[in-house]
């Protein structure tokens, strides 16, 4: 088991870059990944930055944080650019080792701010429906279809920023 971030971002480097320097301190090890949709100029070491050309919209861009994620990782936590999640390395990885949560796709309450995706749900499911452009109910059609498949989604406020 072992758990990469994918981060989207349009325009809040504001927001992006405080929080970004807090991530790898409590992720030592812990590859970063940031999907830039604005070309905001983003740099900092350590992080695994992808510069699109043009918006790709929310559900694009999961799945292209996903696909990077599932080269080498089984779990993929997928995190707002606006949020400080707040936890450590081993919280992340003691809420995927829960039972109750195994193989589950676990939520923040009561959005999808901050999300941790197992691949094989990835792979189960499918990716989320890019025709959600540029973003909203991307989350809520994919929670439809896992329920349609017998899968449920955790919500739960241990992944509250």
């Amino acid at each position: 088991m072992r758990f990469e971030i994918g981060i989207p971002t349009l325009n809040r480097i504001d927001l992006l870059m405080p929080c970004l320097i807090m991530y790898k301190q409590d992720f030592p090890d812990t590859r970063i990944w940031v999907l830039d949709n604005g070309k905001q100029n983003i740099k900092l070491d350590g992080i695994e930055l992808i510069k699109a050309d043009s918006n790709l919209g929310v559900a694009a861009s999961w799945n292209l944080l996903s696909d990077k994620i599932f080269q080498s990782a089984t779990h993929a936590l997928i995190l707002n650019d606006d949020i400080y999640l707040g936890k450590k390395k081993h919280q992340i990885n003691d809420i995927i080792e829960n039972k109750k949560f195994k193989g589950r796709v676990i939520r923040s309450t009561p959005d999808w701010c901050a999300f941790i995706l197992p691949k094989e749900v990835f792979d189960e499911v499918g990716r989320f429906d890019e025709e959600f452009y540029p973003a909203y109910y991307e989350d809520k059609s994919y929670e439809y279809r896992m329920k349609l498949m017998g899968l449920n989604v955790v919500k739960t406020p241990l992944l509250n920023p």
